[in-house]
């Protein structure tokens, strides 16, 4: 296939820029829900596209689910091209690259049986139903997934990837009289059928969290000084931060460029903001993106001011600044645009105890179960959480909600603590691409008088 895109890239011929994408899917999906087997899928998908931009012209965006005629595909795709409007786009051009990563997979996906798959989910619903007689509902999924792609660009490159990607996910609700919860949790990763076995423990743990949770008061709500877990703070950098950083969506929003003007202070020198698609084995990550550009570690916060953007070729041309490695797509149906890879907050210097020390009277929110942003202002539901008294964690609360202005929240945060680790399990959305791998990463996280549940005012 490399000798194919060889000879294609070489075809266009009057400074047209030209991306091809040839992908292989080989996917695996069994649901089970309180103890039969729902669903088993087994799948290959196999697919590409074409993206080429004239001149001072538009977009030509072409995908397609076979690979054959490639070469007719590009040259219908150059003569489209040129017939579409003039435009100011332009991309940044970088030397070519030519280079192949392969995995090994320590217990490789593809070659267990749907049997053992099956047979693996069937234990965790059981453990799960089998945790209390006030679980009347459970759910285990099971998806993997190998990817296979291959990127090549007018400017010369040509890059093979292979991408594996598995997880397991629990539902459980549980119930008491007009009372119901529902809990969920997982694990995924870029790893073998290793990471889903031996699992009971959580699957065990997510069941008792369900049942834990009928019995927990609801939150009254105030002003309270806030520990966000590193779950929670890392989804609210995702989420409230992280999106407002991708430049296809600022360089075409004034108001926006001014709000997140670079240099710009927004939290106190504690506080550092990164994201990282080139770590090892994590979901969002890759050598290159899906442009073929190198990905690296761009800081978005340093040191408590505004630092950096995430930029694909087109938006760092636009806004003159460098390419990021940020273009990414979830498959070859869609082109690609600005994304997240790995976002974090980095690691601070203080304990986790030192955190909880001299707070008074406080919360402790922990995890994480749904939420909205607006530009800078956000809401986010924790999916439970515990008061703080004097230092100590007391009661198990839920229902607690945190929002405000994105920018006054993160001028709240007076500690970051040094337990940093990364969350894997679930997906981001954007432009109709649903379930983009982007772990987020934060260690515990203080923030200092924040409004919390909404029964009082600011």
């Amino acid at each position: 296939m490399m000798e194919v895109l060889e000879e294609l890239i070489r075809l266009p011929r009057k400074g047209e820029y030209m991306e091809i994408r040839l992908e292989n899917i080989f996917s695996t999906t069994i649901r089970v829900q309180n103890g039969v087997v729902e669903r088993i899928r087994v799948g290959t998908d196999e697919g590409g596209y074409i993206r080429l931009l004239a001149p001072r012209g538009s977009w030509w965006f072409e995908s397609f689910q076979r690979w054959d005629d490639l070469k007719d595909k590009v040259e219908k795709a150059i003569a489209g091209a040129s017939l579409l409007p003039q435009s100011n786009i332009e991309v940044v051009r970088r030397a070519p690259v030519r280079d192949e990563h392969k995995v090994t997979l320590p217990d490789d996906f593809r070659f267990k049986s749907l049997e053992d798959k099956t047979s693996l989910l069937l234990l965790y619903d059981q453990v799960l139903r089998e945790t209390s007689p006030f679980l009347v509902s459970s759910l285990v999924e099971y998806r993997d997934e190998f990817r296979q792609i291959y990127l090549a660009n007018s400017d010369g490159s040509l890059i093979y990837l292979e991408e594996p990607d598995i997880s397991v996910s629990f539902v459980a609700t549980a119930r008491k009289e007009d009372n119901i919860e529902i809990y969920r949790n997982g694990v995924a990763g870029k790893a073998g059928f290793e990471l889903v076995k031996n699992q009971e423990t959580l699957a065990q743990e997510i069941g008792q969290r369900a049942v834990l949770l009928l019995e927990a008061p609801s939150f009254s709500g105030g002003v309270y000084d806030v520990i966000l877990d590193p779950v929670l703070a890392g989804v609210f950098i995702h989420e409230a931060f992280g999106h407002l950083s991708e430049s296809d969506t600022l360089y075409r929003n004034e108001e926006l460029k001014r709000i997140m003007a670079k240099g710009k202070r927004v939290s106190s020198s504690v506080l550092n903001v990164f994201d990282d698609g080139s770590l090892d084995n994590l979901r969002g990550s890759s050598p290159y993106d899906d442009e073929g550009i190198p990905t690296g570690r761009t800081y978005l916060i340093k040191d408590g001011h505004l630092d950096g953007r995430l930029h694909s070729r087109e938006t760092a041309f636009l806004m003159h600044e460098e390419v990021t490695g940020n273009a990414r797509t979830i498959n070859y149906r869609f082109p690609p645009i600005v994304r997240m890879t790995n976002t974090a907050i980095e690691a601070g210097e203080a304990s986790r105890e030192d955190l909880f020390s001299d707070i008074e009277r406080g919360l402790y929110a922990v995890e994480y179960i749904g939420g909205n942003t607006a530009l800078e202002l956000f809401t986010f539901s924790a999916a439970y959480g515990y008061l703080i008294e004097k230092g100590k964690i007391k009661e198990l609360v839920k229902d607690v909600v945190l929002s405000g202005n994105l920018f006054q929240t993160l001028d709240k945060i007076d500690a970051v603590a040094d337990d940093f680790r990364w969350t894997e399990v679930g997906g981001c959305g954007k432009g109709g691409q649903i379930g983009l791998p982007t772990p987020t990463g934060s260690p515990h996280i203080r923030l200092r008088e924040v409004l919390v549940g909404g029964s009082h005012n600011d």
